[in-house]
Parts: structure tokens; C-alpha cells; sequence
């Protein structure tokens, strides 16, 4: 492990195999606390290489609590770390989507960088988290969706989840949480903070043969924002849209604030799935549902998604399956 260290202490790239090694020595614990915030330093002031980023995800899934799905899920899921604090639009958009026909495994966490992640805000809100593949499915079953909580079932996460959370900033982690769904669903719905990290995701997901789509807006934020441009990279296409491209108004930055608490958070998330949420809130959770829509059904025209997603909020069938989710379990 000394020789890794000293490695990424000159910012050398790490071989693929030397990636999975350094994986294992967290899950081992072989580095102490000084050696392990040292390691995510060295590895915040440079890109990651897709090597790299290859070997820690081959390793923490087969390191991970196996996940067995009996359907062909999407997992909705950001990078996080855009220092943007948004409202939980991913989660929601899990939501909407579930509530629209398309089965949903969501891989999520506490946040690292964030008031709320995932985890965070379906916890302050009253879901229980699953901890096996029989609870899982049986929550897929019965409401088409299923959430994963990373840290039961990636007990190497457990081990760097202190360390994260007081740096307080986006390491090499946030790059992981995508590409690590103890479940390996086939379909994925990515959102990346910068362009260069879109691109690297494109080669590892091209080498596993998932069916994906990368999705960032252009300012900054790991979605789509719809506060200007964003771009989309899938399996066999890549391009640039405006909002006005699909219909909607472009967003100021303080209509997506998430919020200074987890209550803050809790309202907003509870007032978008209510059909109450301001036309912003409401506007940037379709466009993200709608694409990840289109990435599980590509044959659907994305005006198509938009409409079916807008009516599953409209309609509050998306507000009664989150009501399901949490009182009937």
C-alpha cells in the first residue's frame, strides 16, 4: 500500500490493476485515517484516468453485497459534488419515473457535499432501507422501484464515509457512485459534473455494454439544469440542447436551490411529487425523468417523455406511489 501512496503522492496514474488493489486495501483496511484522506487528496488534484476509474469500480463490485433484480431496471443517478445544492431532482425523478411504467433500481447515499443526497431525504421522510435481495425485489414488484442504500451493501464505502463527509468536497468517489449498483442494472441515467468526466464515463460504459445516458448542463450542474445548455452523450449519440429546444423556459440558478436544511428539502421534494412545486422545480424534474425515460424506451420520442412524465405528476400518481413506498412499509 506504501508504494500506491507514494505513487499518487507524485500524481502518476495508477495501472487498472493497481486500482483494484488500492480498493481492496480501503476494504481491508490497510491505509489509516491520515493515509486514506492523503490518497483522496492526491486523487482530487488531477483527473482520473478510465484505467483507474475501471479498476475501482470492478472493484467495489465484486467486493459489494450482490444485488438480483427479477426486472430489467434503470438506475437514476448523479455524480454529485457540483457545489450547486439542488433540490433532490435525481430521486424524484426515480419517482416519476417508476409511477410512469419504467422499473426503477436506485443506488443512492448520504450526501458528501450536499444538505440532502438520496439517502438523506428518503430517510427524513420515512422509508426504511432494504437490506437484502428478497426486499428489494419484493419492493420492485410492488411498487416498481426499489432504492439501494450504497453503504449496506458496498461495505468499503462504510469505511471512507467519515473521511468524505469532512472533506466536504467531491473526490473520486462521487466519480463511483453511477457505476457501482450492487444490482449491475443494464440501464443507466448518469449525471456528471463536467464535460471531461461525461467523456471518461462513455468509455467505461461502452466497455461494459450498458444501455446509457450521460447527461450535463453546460454551467456546472450534474443534470439538466435547464438554466442554459446541456449536453447528452448515449450509445450512439451525443449533442448539445437548449431548453427552448424542448419547449421549456430557461431556469435561473436560484429557482433549483435546495435548500439550507433537511426540512427545506423535505418540503420541496414533497411539494413537486404534490403537483404544488413552483414551474421550475416541476419543469426540471420532467426534462430529467422524460430522458431517462427515453434512455429505458429509445424507441419514444423525447416531446413523448416530457408529456407522459408531466401527466404522472399532474395527475399525482407519482405523489401516491411515494405515499405507498413509505406507509406500507
Amino acid at each position: 500500500m506504501k508504494i500506491l501512496l507514494e505513487k499518487l503522492s507524485t500524481h502518476a496514474k495508477l495501472s487498472e490493476k493497481e486500482a483494484y488493489e488500492f480498493i481492496v486495501g480501503i476494504s481491508e483496511e490497510r491505509f489509516n485515517t491520515t493515509q486514506l484522506v492523503a490518497a483522496m487528496s492526491f486523487l482530487i488534484k488531477r483527473p482520473v484516468s478510465v484505467e483507474e476509474l475501471t479498476g475501482f469500480k470492478n472493484a467495489l463490485l465484486d467486493l459489494s453485497i450482490e444485488v438480483q433484480l427479477d426486472k430489467d431496471a434503470i438506475d437514476v443517478c448523479g455524480t454529485g459534488g457540483d457545489q450547486k445544492n439542488t433540490f433532490n431532482i435525481s430521486t424524484l425523478s426515480a419517482i416519476v419515473l417508476a409511477a410512469s411504467g419504467v422499473p426503477v433500481a436506485k443506488h443512492g447515499n448520504h450526501g458528501a457535499s450536499s444538505v440532502s443526497g438520496s439517502s438523506d431525504i428518503l430517510k427524513y421522510l420515512g422509508y426504511q432501507f432494504k437490506t437484502t435481495s428478497n426486499e428489494l425485489n419484493d419492493e420492485l414488484k410492488k411498487y416498481n422501484m426499489c432504492f439501494i442504500h450504497a453503504p449496506l451493501f458496498h461495505p468499503t464505502l462504510k469505511r471512507v464515509a467519515t473521511q468524505r463527509k469532512e472533506l466536504g468536497i467531491r473526490t473520486f468517489f462521487n466519480l463511483l457512485g453511477p457505476l457501482v449498483n450492487p444490482a449491475r442494472v443494464k440501464h443507466k441515467y448518469v449525471g456528471v459534473y463536467n464535460k471531461e468526466v461525461g467523456r471518461l464515463y462513455s468509455y467505461v460504459l461502452q466497455n461494459e455494454n450498458s444501455n446509457y445516458n450521460i447527461v450535463h448542463s453546460l454551467d456546472g450542474y450534474d443534470e439538466i439544469s435547464l438554466t442554459g445548455a446541456f449536453k447528452t452523450i448515449g450509445n450512439e449519440v451525443e449533442k448539445v440542447h437548449e431548453p427552448v429546444d424542448l419547449e421549456f423556459e430557461t431556469l435561473l440558478e436560484k429557482e433549483l436551490y435546495g435548500g439550507k436544511t433537511i426540512e427545506e428539502a423535505g418540503r420541496i421534494f414533497l411539494n413537486v411529487l404534490n403537483n404544488k412545486a413552483t414551474k421550475a422545480q416541476a419543469n426540471v424534474v420532467i426534462v430529467n425523468s422524460a430522458f431517462a425515460m427515453q434512455t429505458y424506451f429509445p424507441g419514444r420520442s423525447i416531446h413523448e417523455c416530457i408529456s407522459e412524465c408531466e401527466e404522472t405528476i399532474v395527475s399525482k400518481k407519482a405523489s401516491q406511489l411515494f405515499k405507498n413506498l413509505i406507509t406500507e412499509n
